[in-house]
């Protein structure tokens, strides 16, 4: 069954960026990792895994499009254009399509749904009148868009077996597919195109059963490209009627031939030739010049004489010998997320990691910062794998980063003011002089100083005083884990540092005198309920509420304790599952028992977010009992249900998801709360007639009232902040949109000390 979205905007442009309306998606991913170009319409279309974006070749214009306002799907493989039908079409590696029309996008979901084993992967699309032939990994699929419906499907290898079509092309009557079993040739009249038969192997490679990657029609020429194993230059032949020639074996491996507007284009990872005829000597590109960075995927002639590059590194790449320039929309540069740190002016997403057995992916020291609605990313190639971000709760601009490899960096902003390693503090390396300071996580206590969880090493727990002094502890024979995953600090001024692998806690109370250890308290322990029974262990994320209760999130569900301020006394500690009510038994269920927690997050409600491995993200009530909502890839834009983090800002309210596949964020109701009023406002005002959003309130303490009465003095709604906002959809108590009129706000906390009052416009 086909599916249509109608939009009122398709196509946003880049200056769009601004907050968007609360219980609104956008999207963060990145747009430099260009996997395919097209032309059509004026613009230049790039895709990359996540979305596409296009380029206004009149007016210089940027816009994209994602799952957030439209597509269907992620894992792009191919995008085409047709300025015959008008429409751009969306491949995906699962066998998806998108046709993205001027106010529609019409979802034909029929490859993806069929029941067949092997690849569906949609490689390219060929235009001829209504009929759309695309090349997938099992045959060729042609589509009647005019009727919007699947006209055949044409298995053409040996016997009608499934055989993969790199791409097809016409040339006159005849229609080409470039195989993994070589060339193949029919007529495009022919009415019995369904039978492999009529299907006929062209002979003129040098291996006529040797892959065709590729094919373009040049002139009275058609371009193939024979792919040779590994350690052979691939060969583009030039075929003319029945002559086959070989113009040439310019790369060991050519990703692409594409030809128009008199100039054929050889596209490699190793560099980029233009012809401007057969034979002539190619103008050749290997490097831009705004970057050493250079990874074309494939490229394009344009009609100006200029070419567009897909680049793995710099999204459209759009020039010519004069001189090229990068084209994407701002955004991260890469959709890498181990974990976030928010404050009130910016968000940091490290980009590091480790692999399964706690060793280093060895990514770049890399985050990516997100500060007035705009994405940078700092990158350092001399250390490595950024896991953790801490921010400073007095200076919102500055943070540390933890690395798995490196020590610990401070910065503000995006420049580096200090880097604490073996050789200037008290962290250790698992090998002397080699890059093995593996930092776990940092926390700031109550006082200002840092701490350090440093894995493997004799003092696995050092602090920076204020003073800038450093001291450690040797506590490895206690914590007796090779590995520490994450630290944090309680309000009580207690450590905890998470032991994976099932190992539990180490919590430890410095004391008053944190130079010594003589005053510390400290417990290891693996977690079980108040009459001994073991809990689940395995921990991968943790919270302190607003009321100072711990949420704990393992392998097999939530856990909390009520008072974990008494951790160190075994006796008086407890923790426990989180119950929820199963209506359909009337029996007592556990909170997401059969969900890896990967995340837990509280909002200014002090409503639990909870981030999962395979099932998207839930939106629980402040005791966890109640589901407020669940996002995963069927109901949302999210790319992916496995959830590596999320942190909501606090003035905003966006919640900031990471998953495995990009970043992307909800406007949530809720913010974070002070102890008194500030600039207490709503937006949008003026309330538009088109907007059919909800209105912010914003600006409040915790559990504010919020009555808004007509000008007359009559209260049309009330309700409760949630943290520091409240919402309002523009409805009285009886659920109809109130009349046009100025609107006023009234706001008291919930002692009746602090109030505040604010106009609104609605227009209806």
């Amino acid at each position: 069954m086909n599916r249509i979205i109608f939009l009122i905007l398709i196509f946003f442009t880049q200056t769009v960026f601004a907050q968007v309306k609360v219980g609104k998606w956008r999207d963060h991913f990145s747009y430099n990792n260009c996997i395919a170009v097209c032309k059509g319409n004026g613009k230049i279309y790039g895709a990359t895994s996540t979305g596409v974006f296009w380029y206004n070749l009149i007016d210089g214009e940027i816009g994209k499009i994602s799952r957030v306002n439209g597509l269907t799907d992620i894992k792009i493989s191919t995008i085409e254009y047709s300025e015959v039908n008008k429409v751009l079409a969306v491949g995906y590696q699962d066998g998806n399509i998108d046709f993205v029309f001027k106010d529609r996008i019409l979802n034909m979901p029929q490859i993806k749904e069929k029941a067949m084993q092997g690849s569906k992967r949609i490689n390219g699309f060929t235009f001829n009148s209504s009929i759309i032939f695309v090349s997938t990994d099992f045959g060729v699929v042609a589509v009647d868009i005019a009727r919007e419906e699947i006209k055949d499907t044409y298995y053409i290898g040996d016997l009608g077996s499934t055989i993969r079509v790199n791409r097809t092309v016409i040339q006159g009557n005849d229609i080409f597919a470039a195989t993994e079993r070589g060339l193949l040739k029919a007529d495009i009249n022919d009415p019995l195109l369904i039978q492999y038969q009529r299907w006929v192997q062209q002979d003129g490679f040098s291996n006529s059963l040797a892959e065709c990657t590729d094919i373009a029609v040049f002139g009275q020429n058609l371009i193939a490209v024979e792919g040779n194993p590994e350690g052979q230059k691939d060969i583009v032949w030039v075929i003319n009627g029945s002559n086959w020639s070989e113009l040439g074996r310019p790369y060991n491996t050519v990703s692409h031939v594409r030809a128009e507007f008199y100039k054929l284009i050889i596209t490699s990872k190793e560099g980029i030739s233009a012809y401007v005829t057969i034979g002539s000597i190619p103008v050749n590109y290997t490097k831009y010049n705004f970057t050493w960075l250079f990874e074309p995927d494939m490229a394009i002639p344009l009609e100006s004489g200029k070419i567009a590059i897909a680049d793995h590194f710099s999204g459209i790449v759009f020039g010519d010998a004069g001189g090229f320039n990068p084209i994407h929309p701002n955004g991260p540069t890469n959709n890498n997320a181990f974990s976030i740190g928010v404050s009130s002016e910016q968000v940091i997403i490290a980009t590091g990691g480790y692999d399964a057995a706690y060793g280093n992916l060895w990514n770049p020291l890399s985050f990516h910062r997100f500060a007035d609605q705009q994405w940078s990313t700092f990158e350092e190639y001399d250390d490595r794998d950024a896991i953790r971000v801490l921010f400073n709760p007095t200076n919102p601009s500055e943070f540390y980063i933890a690395s798995w490899g490196s020590g610990v960096f401070q910065f503000r902003n995006s420049e580096m003011i200090n880097h604490y390693k073996p050789t200037n503090s008290t962290l250790q390396t698992i090998y002397p002089n080699e890059p093995y300071c593996r930092i776990g996580g940092v926390a700031l206590d109550n006082s200002g100083n840092l701490w350090a969880a440093n894995a493997l090493v004799p003092n696995p727990v050092s602090v920076r005083k204020t003073d800038g002094t450093w001291h450690s502890f040797p506590y490895a024979g206690v914590i007796n884990s090779d590995r520490i995953s994450n630290l944090f600090c309680s309000p009580s001024g207690q450590l905890w540092f998470t032991l994976p692998g099932g190992e539990g806690f180490f919590v430890l109370d410095p004391g008053k005198n944190i130079e010594s250890s003589s005053d510390d308290l400290y417990r290891r322990f693996r977690l079980s309920d108040r009459n001994g029974n073991s809990l689940p262990s395995n921990i991968f994320s943790t919270a302190i509420d607003n009321d100072g209760y711990l949420w704990i999130g393992t392998s097999e569900g939530v856990l909390i304790s009520y008072n974990p301020e008494d951790v160190i006394n075994a006796s008086k500690f407890t923790v426990q599952r989180v119950k929820i009510p199963d209506v359909v038994q009337g029996l007592a269920a556990y909170l997401l028992q059969t969900e890896m927690v990967t995340s837990i997050t509280v909002d200014g409600g002090n409503r639990k977010w909870f981030g999962t491995s395979k099932s998207g993200v839930f939106l629980q009530s402040s005791d966890g009992s109640k589901e407020l909502q669940h996002f995963n890839t069927q109901n949302s834009p999210l790319p992916s249900n496995n959830i590596v983090d999320i942190k909501i800002h606090p003035t905003t309210g966006e919640v900031f998801i990471a998953t495995e596949l990009g970043l992307i964020a909800y406007h949530g109701d809720a913010t974070a709360s002070g102890d008194k009023f500030g600039k207490v406002y709503a937006f949008p005002n003026p309330v538009k007639p088109d907007f059919n959003g909800l209105i912010s309130i914003v600006g409040l303490v915790e559990n504010t009232t919020v009555k808004i009465t007509d000008i007359s003095g009559n209260l049309v709604y009330e309700t409760l902040s949630q943290g520091g906002q409240a919402t309002w959809d523009g409805k009285n108590f009886n659920g109809h949109k109130v009349s046009t009129g100025v609107y006023l706000i009234f706001c008291s906390d919930s002692k009746g000390k602090e109030t505040a009052v604010s106009k609104l416009l609605f227009i209806k």
